[in-house]
């Protein structure tokens, strides 16, 4: 491995830490904000109301292309539910970071994320490449309900 390529794989580390951070910060945000509206929904309509204004941001700063109507008709039906389950996540979090807390709830959604991470690489669900469930794998699993369990109850 060069050093470039080093530079590079510790950038991307730093970077996906950071995704951690703000993804913590996200719902009790969102969840602040909607205390101020009628209805907690409205965090997350906020939510996605910026973050559509923020991504289109990027898109032109990095000049993007439109994407084509061929190009996008030709995606599988279950691509185009990324928006759904987006809006499930800021609903959710919204509703419950604040009755069960912020570690409980992220505790909760990363286990349910290294389950269905685990679940779709053993199958090769969605397009992604096929990796066997071992028992490595699953030690990290059950270590990962030990530590929720920690969290919830210690």
């Amino acid at each position: 491995m060069t050093r470039f390529e080093w530079f590079i794989g510790g950038v991307q580390i730093i970077l996906a830490f950071a995704v951690g951070i703000t993804t913590a910060c996200q719902p009790a945000i969102n969840a602040r904000f909607a205390s101020h509206t009628p209805s907690r929904i409205y965090g997350g309509i906020v939510n996605f109301a910026i973050g559509m204004l923020a991504i289109l941001a990027v898109a032109a700063l990095f000049r993007t292309p439109l994407p084509t109507a061929e190009k996008i008709s030709a995606a599988p039906w279950w691509a185009w539910t990324g928006g759904i389950l987006g809006a499930f996540f800021v609903t959710m979090s919204v509703i419950l970071l604040p009755k069960m807390g912020a570690a409980i709830f992220f505790s909760l959604v990363i286990a349910g994320q290294l389950f269905g991470s685990a679940f779709i690489d053993h199958f090769g669900l969605l397009d992604v490449a096929v990796r066997q469930f071992t028992w490595g794998r699953g030690l990290g699993l059950t270590l990962m309900l030990a530590g929720m369990a920690c969290i919830r109850w210690l």
